[in-house]
């Protein structure tokens, strides 16, 4: 049965992709990045760079995507293709976790949740490295769960998928305290030998990260250690930046409201019913099974991971939506837990029917218009026109690129796009060329040359 929330996944999230295609600068930068990669023939100790110019991923991604390159050429649907390979391999490896963890049912019906969820296809076609997010995410539960029932030797498993995480990411931070606080209620059934090897999977994914640091004095690693008090410092109001206010207060609450509301709903006038509905689910699950929460391991993890998760990024404010990724499952988790619960009356059966009937539907209608708030958005065959232009015009002769638009303030003014397509249709850029090209995002593109 399986195989259809994976049939309808992957057509959810393909569907429009190549008239929807949301190839941004960011996107853009991460081909440039395995361009320089192959053309330096080095093999990459770290990964691209964060907006934290201190701050690099680690390399898995970048291991992965560069011989993909060179295997299928240098299409931005690359990232998309990748992205896709990981968001339904989540859902299948979500599905097979919970079969053992729970049982077939529970998984059936959280894996069709997640393929149908709004949240996790819009996810997927941002084609983003995080999706791989996707694939750890319940693997880590997998380990914790085993590691609950006595299975000490997951540590290392569970370090492993852990640590990995970092080539991807760095909101999964918090689930550090998760593990920590898992490790303590089940001290008794672990050695000293279990800890090692949890730190020894954690060191492992991040063996070259830490050999690039260790060349320059570990200053990311300093940086990374002092940045979390830091943010907390700013929230409580002791440092005087990122500090609490009404306006980072209110674009917290949204970034909270999108995230809970997207689980279920497109149209972002219904994601405060969203927010609602995982709202009354999280405390019901509470109140009903608090007293089971050093017991029981379903409980533990719903109840702490949503929690340390969402306080940790209160303390950040204004997170992004793929700080949550950590907590991506939850929504579904507890909605396939009370689903299950009340599958022996008919009604629910036919109102869980009902409900992925809708999701699959409303998606159909929806699919492509998800953009439409997205104040740097250019449809890809546009961004392929304007840089034929360009490239023709050039004939050859080497110039320098600027763009006008939305997040010009980044470097090289967030044209990291533009500048992929150029350089993959023979383009010469140098910035220090006489002729420049000028590209201004101001609904329309415009081009404007100078000699």
């Amino acid at each position: 049965m399986i195989i259809i929330p994976i049939i309808l996944g992957t057509f959810l999230r393909v569907y429009k992709i190549f008239s929807n295609y949301y190839f941004t600068g960011e996107l853009g930068k991460e081909l440039l990045y395995v361009w320089q990669i192959i053309s330096s023939g080095k093999f990459p100790l770290v990964g691209m760079g964060t907006s934290h110019e201190w701050l690099s991923y680690g390399p898995i991604y970048y291991w992965i995507l560069a011989p993909l390159v060179k295997i299928f050429g240098w299409t931005p649907y690359i990232l998309f293709w990748v992205s896709l390979a990981a968001s339904m391999g989540g859902i299948l490896i979500t599905y097979f976790v919970f079969k053992n963890i729970v049982n077939k049912k529970f998984a059936l019906i959280l894996s069709t949740f997640v393929s149908l969820s709004p949240i996790w296809i819009w996810a997927a076609r941002l084609s983003k490295l995080h999706t791989f997010f996707f694939i750890l995410t319940p693997v880590i539960v997998y380990c914790l769960y085993k590691i609950w029932n006595g299975k000490g030797k997951f540590t290392f498993w569970l370090g492993i998928s852990y640590g990995a995480l970092f080539s991807f990411h760095f909101s999964q931070i918090p689930t550090l305290l998760v593990i920590i606080l898992m490790l303590w209620i089940k001290r008794k059934s672990l050695n000293l030998k279990n800890y090692l090897m949890l730190l020894v999977g954690i060191l492992i994914p991040n063996i070259t990260i830490l050999i690039h640091d260790a060349a320059n004095g570990f200053s990311m690693i300093k940086n990374l250690v002092l940045w979390v008090p830091y943010r907390f410092a700013g929230f409580v109001g002791i440092y005087p930046k990122n500090n609490l206010s009404q306006e980072s207060g209110g674009s917290t609450l949204s970034a909270f409201n999108e995230f809970f509301g997207r689980n279920l709903f497109w149209d972002n006038r219904l994601w405060i019913l969203g927010s609602i509905i995982f709202i009354i689910l999280f405390v019901t699950i509470f109140v009903q099974n608090r007293k089971k929460y050093s017991k029981d391991f379903f409980t533990f993890y719903i109840i702490t991971s949503t929690v340390v998760q969402c306080f940790a990024l209160l303390i950040h404010t204004t997170p992004p939506l793929h700080y949550f990724f950590p907590i991506f499952l939850n929504f579904g988790l507890m909605f396939s837990h009370y689903t299950c619960e009340l599958w022996f009356k008919k009604s629910t059966k036919i109102l869980t029917v009902a409900i992925f009937i809708l999701m699959f539907t409303v998606s159909i209608f929806e699919i492509g218009k998800e953009h439409v708030n997205d104040t740097d958005y250019i449809p890809l065959n546009v961004l392929e026109g304007v840089t034929t232009t360009i490239v023709n015009d050039a004939a050859d002769r080497p110039f320098s690129l600027d763009r006008i638009g939305p997040f010009d303030y980044f470097p090289e003014n967030y044209s990291q796009n533009y500048r992929f397509l150029i350089l993959s249709k023979g383009g010469k850029i140098d910035q220090s060329a006489g002729l420049k090209y000028t590209v201004i995002e101001m609904g329309s593109v415009y081009i404007e040359k100078h000699e």
